[in-house]
């Protein structure tokens, strides 16, 4: 069986994908992410760890690539799977912006392909201003909150620009061949997620019914509250230190922790400026995703 490398990218659908479906499709040998974290095979690990630091942009951090220890873990793993199934294997930090000088890096496929083999990369997108606007909310919640310019300036250069998924699938397609490569997106999951399972499950090579069954209602990850996202803010000008629950009895901390966690899902407001760089940064890569993979970005309004 061919195995199935799932990338990511975050904020995009990944750990429903990984607690709903690929640990538990009966067809599926789930070697990655699993349910609550769970389920993770140590020696498929280990070994996409040997490859994902050799290809750490900070040469100091760089580490040799021991090929033959890393194939002999990864065997390892595949060793213990039922015959019959399919091995998938999901990690975001194979899109982690440390392993990749550029998003068309080819380091880090290459090093893939001369570990595993043949193989199938599923790759999730999501429009980019819409899952920055997630990242920066989950990101600064609680003692981490930052005003949106002032976090957006300090990641500015950093992992935003890995958000070019057309440069991205065609790194991973010189490496395993275009066929190979699978590129979705979170918006299909949302609107119509029969579709979407018979797509992707088609690609992977199991029963399309049974994934639909799997990712109906399924949502991980679910959207802090824009109480919580407002008492974050608060927190942050009385000083990290100030705790409000110090000064009430547990009843009424109960209390308080449940209505913030009610309401509706935060939003934020974007600097003006940040987007219209990122979607100027974005639109030519978009417009090349949606040619030459098929995708409907423009329905989506996706930077164009």
């Amino acid at each position: 069986m061919i195995p199935i490398i799932h990338i990511g990218f975050n904020k995009a659908g990944s750990t429903t994908l990984q607690r709903a479906l690929f640990a538990r499709h009966p067809q599926i040998a789930n070697l990655g992410e699993g349910e609550a974290g769970k389920g993770r095979e140590p020696n498929a690990e280990k070994a996409m760890f040997n490859a994902m630091k050799s290809c750490h942009r900070d040469p100091a951090r760089r580490q040799p690539f021991d090929l033959e220890n890393s194939r002999r873990l990864w065997h390892k793993a595949l060793a213990k799977i039922e015959p019959g199934k399919i091995p998938v294997f999901s990690k975001e930090s194979l899109i982690r912006a440390d392993y990749y000088r550029s998003p068309g890096d080819n380091c880090l496929p290459e090093r893939l392909h001369a570990l595993i083999g043949p193989a199938r990369i599923v790759i999730m997108a999501r429009h980019q201003i819409r899952l920055l606007e997630s990242l920066y909310i989950t990101r600064t919640k609680g003692h981490s909150y930052l005003c949106p310019e002032q976090w957006f300036e300090a990641n500015q250069g950093g992992w935003a620009h890995m958000y070019r998924y057309h440069a991205v699938a065609e790194s991973y397609a010189k490496a395993f061949g275009r066929d190979n490569i699978g590129v979705f997106l979170l918006e299909d999951l949302i609107k119509d997620v029969d579709s979407f399972a018979r797509r992707l499950c088609d690609f992977i090579g199991v029963d399309a019914e049974k994934g639909s069954q799997l990712l109906k209602g399924q949502h991980e990850n679910v959207r802090i509250s824009q109480r919580v996202h407002v008492y974050s803010k608060l927190r942050k000008k009385l000083g990290p230190d100030i705790r409000l629950s110090n000064y009430a009895p547990r009843p009424i901390r109960d209390a308080f922790a449940r209505f913030i966690s009610g309401g509706r899902p935060a939003r934020v407001e974007l600097p003006a400026r940040w987007v219209a760089e990122m979607e100027s940064y974005y639109r030519e890569d978009n417009r090349q995703l949606a040619a030459e993979w098929g995708l409907p970005l423009e329905k989506y309004g996706y930077p164009l």
